[in-house]
């Protein structure tokens, strides 16, 4: 099987031979090729292309009016927003969206496509940022949030464009790929350590709409949805189910814990899950790493599918090593096997 069988029979619960696996950066081996959408050719570094992602650059303003602050020149750290774009709502009239088929977004695509197909992998297409991050980099975090309560119907309008232009982003992406990538690949934080940030009929009625319009257009266009989120979001991932989103990436199993995700939601949606990276990655202990991808393969996944293992791919932000982290790819080759 290939490596897009794998992760298709993953995703519908076909039986395929294995779960699939995503450890690219850290070992060259994935059934996944990843691309990136790129900010506009004018204003951005020479040479880039969708084989790799572009950061925001620490001390300028990307193409949304954020200033962006990094402690690290290594890439590790995804930086901050250092300033308020939208620091009053009659900033939002005016506003002027990103253009989501601004030129240069998809440069090289041609050429990814190619090296993927050539190696029969599954290609997922990352437009981070999704809807509520896109949000709190513009608004500000503590004003997103009482905004949610306080002014919910300028909260609801901001939400509704920015959908637009990830749908954007998407019907371009499937234009210049004539249908060629498989995967939509987004992000939005939901939770802290303890609980979701805001509660969870407020996500249904702000957010939840705009997300299901988001998956919709990529189902009808023949793209699966990949969507990764941190923190407590147990309370919401039945609604994740029910959008139809095909993948949810987690990095904190034990947060979440396992048993009670394996209650809500196994057999019903594909985890692609890493070892936890707060509690067992940085143990550095190899009986607690094997331990956790064995619990991951019985309980998160299924005999016929729904389990994609994946690498955190900055183990020194985590403080673990490479050496830990091949040893849970090891763990999830030895335990993944179905047949």
């Amino acid at each position: 099987m290939t490596g897009y069988d794998i992760v298709k029979g993953n995703i519908n619960f076909t039986s395929p031979e294995r779960i699939g696996l995503r450890f690219d950066r850290i070992a060259g081996v994935s059934d996944v090729y990843r691309i990136f959408v790129l900010p506009p050719r004018e204003g951005r570094a020479p040479g880039a292309t969708v084989e790799k992602k572009v950061r925001p650059s620490s001390g300028r303003y990307d193409e949304w009016g954020c200033m962006w602050t990094s402690i690290s020149e290594s890439g590790t750290d995804m930086g901050q927003v250092t300033n308020i774009p939208i620091d009053d709502w009659d900033k939002w009239e005016s506003y002027a969206m990103p253009d989501p088929k601004a030129e240069g977004r998809f440069d090289g695509l041609e050429e990814a496509l190619k090296k993927a197909e050539k190696k029969g992998l599954y290609v997922q297409l990352n437009s981070p940022h999704c809807i509520f991050e896109r949000m709190h980099f513009l608004r500000g975090f503590e004003n997103t949030l009482m905004d949610c309560y306080l002014e919910p119907g300028m909260i609801s309008d901001m939400a509704s464009k920015l959908a637009d232009f990830q749908i954007g982003i998407i019907e371009e992406a499937y234009r210049l790929s004539r249908g060629r990538i498989h995967c939509y690949d987004t992000t939005d934080d939901w939770g802290s350590q303890n609980s979701l940030l805001i509660s969870p009929d407020i996500f249904r009625k702000i957010f939840k709409p705009q997300y299901k319009r988001i998956v919709d257009r990529c189902h009808e266009l023949g793209m699966d949805v990949r969507f990764h989120t941190d923190g407590k979001i147990n309370d919401i991932i039945p609604d994740f189910i029910e959008l139809g989103i095909d993948i949810l990436n987690i990095h904190q199993p034990r947060l979440l814990d396992i048993d009670l995700v394996s209650k809500i939601a196994q057999g019903r949606i594909c985890f692609e899950a890493a070892v936890d990276i707060q509690a067992t990655m940085p143990s550095g202990s190899k009986a607690l790493i094997e331990a956790e991808v064995r619990e991951l393969c019985d309980k998160w996944g299924t005999p016929q599918g729904g389990l994609i293992g994946v690498e955190y791919g900055y183990p020194e932000a985590i403080d673990t090593t490479r050496d830990s982290m091949l040893y849970a790819l090891e763990c999830f080759q030895k335990y993944g096997r179905r047949r």
